[in-house]
């Protein structure tokens, strides 16, 4: 009996602790689903929300933080910040509690209290960082969730993070591996390669699916190439890199394989014209041409052995041709690289709302081809665009328009000349004639006007004659009448 009865009461204990196990972990359930997770880079202000409702005035509230050992410090108290330790601190309107640049010290667990209602905010800050022993021909970046105390474990909070490239396009293939360790701590193992000299991967931290933070990453890679893809007429800039450990009376120098570049040149000489050298000692080429194509180097000028920075420039072109009577349309997409073309390199085509047909990208020599076929001339406005991809990220666009006024049909091109020669050779007579026309009558008008003066000349001498006439007859009749009177 007495066996029997301490067996029921170790069981009753145990299904006691279990009770006791599953109340503890509910609780701490309810207590992290509390807490408002923030995340805030240290280039940026963040905002922490007081989640009290209906607050009628910020006198009431209290802001705390969470410390070591489960201490705790006032930062606001009735409405005013009272943490002199703390730079950076204001209290808004809304009794939000707003940090201006956070720094790691500041990645801490905050309470927004009202003296009856409390709510908690989780600021958190993400971090890359590259492990300095990687294995053997490889490179190891981490992304991390931190608080004050350094790296966050966290667990159940709905937190992910995943990996990108430059343009956000997730990280795939053979290449890359991912290592989710947890949900606040990822590696990424890349199999490196010298042209990873200078490329920017980014890591995004999403909660419930929705992208709260992006924290960038530029690998720099032991006598690396910097990869750079440039669409023909447009400009693109060439950094040197750092120079701020030359000398101050050092020049920097570029050179194109194994000769200086040559500035306001022709392109028949190998560079487009409007090349120059910037302040900070980065190359500018104004208009970029497919024999811009080339190896970069920036060195310093008194030791050509130090070399800054290398760079491989490659070219993208759009080139299109119509066949007679406006049938088949061909566009060329051509990408002109350094030396080969890498295996990771793809073209594609998009914008067109005809159909076209694609070719697929072809090497041939240093460059990779891609052609878009269309049975006919585009007769509308159009716009395509061909992209250069580097392992599903795009590095370049180069885009093709078409104009109606280039559409009309080869037959037509001849009489229309015709038509316009025509049209100009009326146009020169009618306004020659007009011009003698109008000559003739001004210098008819000039005549008739001096006829006129002319025959008003004449008419004055006759007036004058008769008049003279008159008074002669006048002074012979009065004489006459003189005489009869003395008779």
């Amino acid at each position: 009996m007495q066996k029997g009865s301490s067996e029921r009461r170790m069981i009753s204990f145990l299904l006691l602790g279990l009770c006791l196990l599953s109340l503890t972990w509910a609780t701490a359930g309810v207590q992290s689903s509390d807490h408002l997770v923030v995340f805030a880079l240290p280039r940026d202000s963040i905002t922490l929300p007081c989640g009290i409702p209906s607050i009628r005035s910020c006198s009431s509230i209290n802001w705390t933080m969470a410390g070591q050992f489960g201490t705790v410090t006032e930062v606001v108290k009735a409405g005013k910040v009272t943490a002199p330790s703390f730079d950076g601190l204001s209290l808004l309107r809304d009794c939000s509690l707003k940090i201006y640049h956070p720094a790691l010290d500041n990645a801490r667990l905050y309470s927004c209290d009202s003296g009856s209602l409390k709510s908690g905010v989780l600021l958190l800050v993400p971090e890359i960082a590259e492990n300095p022993n990687p294995q053997d021909g490889r490179i190891e970046l981490q992304c991390f969730l931190n608080n004050y105390k350094g790296l966050f474990q966290c667990n159940n909070t709905g937190i992910h993070i995943k990996w990108s490239t430059e343009d956000n396009t997730p990280v795939t293939g053979d290449r890359f591996q991912i290592e989710n360790l947890s949900e606040c701590f990822s590696k990424l193992i890349i199999k490196k390669k010298l042209t990873d000299h200078h490329r920017k991967w980014r890591c995004h931290i999403s909660q419930n699916d929705v992208v709260e933070a992006t924290i960038s990453y530029t690998t720099t890679i032991a006598d690396g190439v910097e990869e750079v893809f440039a669409a023909v007429g447009e400009s693109v800039s060439l950094s040197c890199g750092s120079t701020s450990s030359l000398g101050v009376n050092a020049i920097v120098e570029w050179a194109v394989g194994e000769r200086p570049p040559t500035r306001d040149t022709s392109p028949e000489t190998g560079q487009s014209e409007g090349l120059h050298i910037n302040k900070d000692s980065s190359m500018f080429i104004t208009k970029v041409s497919t024999l811009n194509a080339g190896d970069y180097q920036c060195s310093n000028s008194t030791d050509w052995k130090k070399v800054l920075n290398k760079i491989r420039l490659h070219t993208l072109d759009v080139i299109s041709q119509c066949g007679p009577g406006g049938e088949n349309l061909t566009l060329t997409c051509v990408l002109t690289c350094t030396k080969k073309c890498d295996q990771d390199f793809n073209l594609t085509w998009f914008g067109s709302s005809q159909n076209g047909r694609q070719t697929g990208s072809v090497v041939k020599n240093n460059s990779l081809i891609n052609r878009l076929i269309f049975p006919a001339c585009l007769t509308g406005s159009e716009e395509i665009t061909c992209s250069v991809q580097r392992e599903g990220a795009v590095m370049a666009s180069k885009k093709w328009r078409s104009v109606k006024a280039l559409q009309t049909p080869a037959w037509l091109a001849l009489p229309l000349g015709l038509l316009t020669c025509v049209a100009a050779g009326v146009l020169y007579v009618y306004m020659k004639r007009k011009r003698n026309k109008d000559a003739a009558h001004e210098q008819s008008n000039i005549g008739m006007t001096h006829v006129y003066e002319d025959i008003q000349d004449v008419n004055n001498e006759e007036l004058q004659q008769q008049r003279q006439s008159d008074g002669e007859a006048a002074t012979i009749t009065t004489v006459y009448d003189l005489v009869q009177a003395v008779n």
